[in-house]
């Protein structure tokens, strides 16, 4: 028989192991419903990542309110977490936003071990590019599409680097091998039907010809360009390719084919959410008013110096500067040469590299 000091003690025991089992079927019941409602919370959040991409060419806008609306991106596993990033560099692009897109390439540079990283590699590479040539890091910006162009995993994505990478040249100065390689490209994608990629070369071969003076040739491809956008209703490339070719318009004294472009054009422009486009859509809208006879006043004139500064690019600055600027009497100041500098970030030496393991 049990003695009255050893029944207590199994009872005791005996009520503790009991507690320890309620405390462990208790904390796996959470621990369940806690994986349960962080996968509901990703499903959520992939999902509205799927409609911010959904916009992205329609109406990038909209895909910035969806991102910013989305909350926990810290909590999100690597995977969503470097999309919502892509997803905002993206965005930043057409709507002038390069302070965000460097924001997000560097978050993403948290990440550069992870698989889906390495999945993303063109993607990223190309991004960064893009933000490397616009802060005039050009010897960069040529290692991140080289870099991007070594992980291409098509055509299309080797096309698209080759343009940036003539843009590159174009900022150098370098307009032979800008033209060469956007002629290389274009016939390319006009072989492979990718009105998207062949808009964008067309738009940089209008401004290489506005570079040379060569208005006639710079039309022809900003008209072709316009349709290619309008096919694919692509607004961005819509307000770029009708703000330029209302440029081309303006300089060769075209006011009925002004008048017909403008309207479709100051509404998308007005719509969308890029103070450097509105910047030369003003300038534009004064060059109309002087052509067709119109008062400019020191009002209008101390506006378009303001807009000038808003104006997205130091190319931009310089073609605006050279045709516009004098027929209105503007005084502008014109953008300094750009002068070779290097950048820093610890992670870029990874770039330089370009040696990731698959």
């Amino acid at each position: 028989m049990l003695d009255a000091y050893n029944y207590s003690e199994l009872t005791h025991s005996s009520i503790v192991e009991v507690k320890l089992l309620r405390l462990f079927v208790i904390s796996w019941l959470i621990l369940l419903c806690s994986k349960h409602v962080f996968a509901n919370d990703f499903n959520t959040f992939e999902k509205k990542l799927d409609e911010a991409e959904d916009y992205l060419t329609v109406n990038p806008a909209q895909s910035i309110t969806i991102l910013e609306n989305l909350t926990g991106l810290q909590l999100m596993p690597p995977e969503l977490f470097i999309r919502w990033h892509l997803i905002y560099a993206r965005t930043a692009v057409p709507t002038s936003h390069y302070d965000e897109l460097y924001t997000s390439i560097d978050a993403i540079f948290q990440h550069h071990q992870t698989d889906y990283f390495k999945q993303k590699l063109t993607t990223i590479m190309s991004a960064l590019g893009i933000w490397l040539r616009h802060a005039e890091y050009l010897d960069d910006a040529q290692y991140s599409f080289k870099c991007a162009y070594k992980y291409a995993q098509n055509d299309r994505q080797r096309l698209t680097l080759t343009n940036s990478m003539a843009l590159v040249a174009r900022s150098q100065d370098n307009f032979a091998k800008a033209r060469a390689l956007y002629l290389d490209s274009h016939k390319i994608t006009t072989q492979l039907q990718l009105p998207n990629v062949t808009a964008l070369i067309e738009s940089n071969l209008g401004y290489l010809a506005l570079d040379e003076g060569n208005i006639p040739e710079a039309e022809r491809y900003f008209r072709s360009a316009l349709s290619n956008n309008q096919n694919i209703d692509k607004r961005a490339g819509q307000i770029s390719t009708g703000l330029n070719l209302l440029m081309v318009f303006l300089i060769q004294e075209q006011q009925i084919n002004f008048e017909r472009l403008y309207s479709p054009t100051a509404t998308l422009t007005h719509a969308f959410p890029n103070e450097a486009k509105q910047a030369l859509l003003f300038w534009l809208e004064i060059g109309y008013k002087n052509l067709t006879g119109g008062f400019i006043s020191q009002k209008d004139k101390q506006q378009l110096q303001t807009a000038y500064e808003q104006l997205e690019s130091d190319k931009m600055k310089q073609l605006v500067a050279r045709y516009l600027a004098n027929k209105l009497d503007v005084a502008v100041t014109l953008p300094a040469p750009i002068v070779a500098k290097d950048f820093t970030s610890p992670w870029f030496e990874l770039v330089k590299q370009c040696d990731w393991k698959r």
